[in-house]
């Protein structure tokens, strides 16, 4: 009954801080700063909001395969080595293309583009397996 419990509460967490930083937090922080301020203030945050993602996602699947739920435990799980491409991989390549992008350089301003579309792609598609998973708790 606690690794039920701890995985519910994993889950549930994982996916309101999802939605809760996806769609509230980055679209006033928009709203509020100037365009760089933004992007430097939600800079810093990323490392943390994957770390987030990377814990609780890992604890859930953990918790989800020892209560024998293969496939929201595979899913979260899946959520979690996401994250961290993304935190290793994925935003050091975007940071790496700034100065490019903001000199008006075309093909790092494709790049970022690209990249940038891929990494909210990957987001909305972890926040769909993190809800599929919590599915589990209320079915």
């Amino acid at each position: 009954m606690l690794l039920h419990a701890v995985a519910l509460y994993a889950t549930a967490i994982l996916l309101g801080a999802m939605l809760f930083f996806s769609f509230i937090v980055t679209p006033v922080v928009f709203r509020a700063l100037d365009g760089e301020h933004a992007s430097r203030f939600l800079r810093a945050l990323f490392p943390l909001y994957y770390l987030v993602i990377i814990l609780l996602g890992a604890i859930a699947a953990l918790m989800l395969a020892l209560v024998e739920y293969p496939l929201p435990a595979a899913a979260l799980g899946v959520t979690a080595a996401l994250a961290v491409l993304t935190r290793q991989v994925l935003i050091p390549q975007l940071d790496a293309l700034r100065p490019g992008r903001a000199a008006g350089e075309a093909a790092a301003t494709r790049a970022f583009r690209r990249l940038h579309g891929l990494s909210m792609l990957l987001n909305l598609a972890q926040m769909v397996a993190v809800a599929g998973a919590l599915s589990v708790f209320v079915l």
